[in-house]
């Protein structure tokens, strides 16, 4: 009786022993969970970090230069502390990339470098297609600011060590997030927007616009017909002052200002209208081209109200509904003059038609070209809000989202393109003026297009979405330029070749007919998903 009591207790002990064993081994795991489960957490912090700082950087693009390196890399460091306090600094890094366009012949080097981008200094040499890797419609190249390179894209990657609250009792005290990285691009980045637009250039032709800067102006408004489509941005041309023709040139100015009512007058002001489909449109900017190709200066006065009312008008009545509507105005001068019967208060009048426009939902661009130090004069006006005040004063007033650009343009050479995040724009008269002008010209429309900086994946992963034959398998796809390696269910195909984007020829390994298997395809972009399109089947 005794010696079975005691056999009870001994089992009974060892139940216990255990239990507690087992107890302990729950708790390890559970606390496994936990610290993992805030590691995933960090993660996504870390991830939203990354997303932040690089459109943070994103709003200084393009960056040309240390100082504009500097600046960028400031407020990149600025976000992510503000996002994620403490992350030291030894933990991300800021490079910067070019992302120009790419069809079926490749790179768009004659068309984007150097509008959009320029790498050369990066490369060592002057851009050409193989220096460009990529997938899809767009290819990236190294760029590097600090070399004087102009970079349309900034990456910011970075990892953080998340100390566990529970692992050190396991002997693991920390883990890591792994690297995350994100890329931001501000312009067209080589890509016609995609976005629906009605846009109304407004180039001024007064006598102070030369006629080498009416051959930069007319560079850099063609420069928006490169990147936009006429199936989703409508186009119109503006004259400052007006022309006594309409329709494909407007070669000839008027003598004066003269009227401004509309619509009768509409046309004297916004000669070639909105394109874009329909039977009243054109569905090629065929006229808006020629019209920007012919036009020419005149000895009329620089009146800055009538025209933003007629490009307002045009957007207002000839427009589309529910479509974003912009204006991009480009002058080298204050007002000095107004229809009949206007007010002397130029610049006053100026604003009031630019506050008109924006109360009816028209963003509006100010583009002042060799507004800077002594050809920033002064308002004409004798009383009001602008009497004394500088050009450069009144077209930061007149654009969407005023800043601080109303202090002044940039004495230098290099375009002031949005640099605070505004919609005021200034640039120098100097050497390179075509070029630069052109990259003002393109940030305006890409950002009415495209809404400033935005998140971009440079390299897509490939996509499989097909795979057949016998001997030698065609799989089809996107993405798949720069294939580093094709594999059937984990074996490496025995050849293949990339025929173009969407297509790889490919010598399967041998197996057994009948085997389904998945067909995976690598390249620098990353590896494609496993998905039943991409299943092949041994013949």
């Amino acid at each position: 009786m005794v010696r079975s009591r005691r056999g009870r207790n001994r089992e009974g002990g060892q139940i216990l022993v255990l239990f507690e064993l087992s107890f302990i081994v729950f708790l390890a795991l559970a606390a496994i969970v936990i610290d993992l489960g805030v590691l995933r957490n960090d993660r996504q912090i870390l991830v939203n970090t990354m997303d932040s700082a690089a459109l943070a950087g994103g709003s200084k693009l393009p960056v040309t230069g240390p100082a504009g390196a500097t600046a960028a890399n400031a407020l990149i460091a600025e976000s992510i502390q503000a996002n994620y306090p403490g992350l030291p600094t030894s933990h991300y890094s800021i490079t910067y990339k070019c992302l120009i366009g790419a069809d079926s012949t490749g790179p768009l080097i004659s068309r984007d470098v150097p509008l959009v981008c320029n790498p050369q200094h990066a490369l060592g040499h002057t851009p050409v297609a193989s220096d460009f890797i990529g997938a899809g419609s767009t290819r990236v190249s190294a760029c590097d600011p600090t070399l004087g390179d102009t970079c349309n894209v900034v990456v910011v990657a970075g990892f953080a060590t998340a100390p566990y609250d529970f692992g050190p009792a396991l002997g693991v005290n920390s883990g890591s997030t792994g690297t995350v990285s994100s890329a931001a691009c501000q312009g067209p980045c080589g890509l016609s927007p995609l976005t629906p637009v009605d846009v109304v250039l407004i180039m001024d032709r007064t006598s102070s616009m030369s006629g080498t800067d009416t051959e930069n102006a007319t560079t850099a408004a063609n420069s928006i017909v490169s990147i936009y489509n006429p199936g989703n941005q409508w186009l119109g041309f503006s004259l400052l002052g007006p022309s006594t023709t309409s329709g494909s040139c407007v070669s000839a100015p008027a003598s004066s200002i003269g009227t401004a009512s509309f619509p009768t007058d509409l046309r004297r002001w916004v000669p070639v209208g909105l394109s874009g489909t329909g039977s009243a449109f054109s569905t090629t900017y065929a006229k808006v081209s020629a019209a920007i190709n012919c036009y020419t200066n005149s000895s009329t006065g620089t009146d800055l109200a009538d025209p933003i009312t007629a490009a307002a008008y045009e957007l207002a009545h000839n427009g589309r509904t529910g479509v974003r509507k912009g204006i991009i105005f480009e002058t080298d001068g204050q007002p000095n003059a107004g229809v009949s019967g206007a007010s002397s208060n130029y610049c006053n009048n100026a604003s009031v038609a630019a506050t008109a426009a924006k109360a009816a939902g028209i963003e509006i661009f100010t583009i002042g070209f060799g507004l800077d130090g002594s050809n920033d004069a002064a308002c004409p006006d004798s009383s009001g809000a602008f009497k004394g005040e500088k050009a450069t004063y009144l077209l930061a007033s007149m654009a969407t989202q005023p800043s601080s650009d109303s202090l002044g343009c940039p004495g230098t050479t290099t375009p002031n393109t949005n640099t605070d995040g505004d919609h005021f724009f200034c640039l120098p008269k100097t050497t390179g003026a075509s070029t630069n002008l052109s990259s003002v010209f393109q940030a305006a429309a890409s950002q009415l297009a495209k809404g400033g900086a935005h998140l971009v994946q440079l390299y897509p992963a490939p996509v499989v979405t097909g795979a057949s034959g016998s001997t030698s398998v065609s799989i089809s796809g996107e993405y798949f330029t720069g294939a580093t390696s094709v594999a059937f269910g984990g074996a490496p195909a025995t050849s293949f070749t990339v025929n173009s984007d969407t297509s790889i020829t490919a010598t399967a390994p041998a197996r057994a007919s009948g085997t389904i298997v998945d067909v995976i395809v690598t390249t620098p972009g990353g590896t494609s998903a496993l998905t039943s399109a991409d299943q092949y089947r041994y013949p």
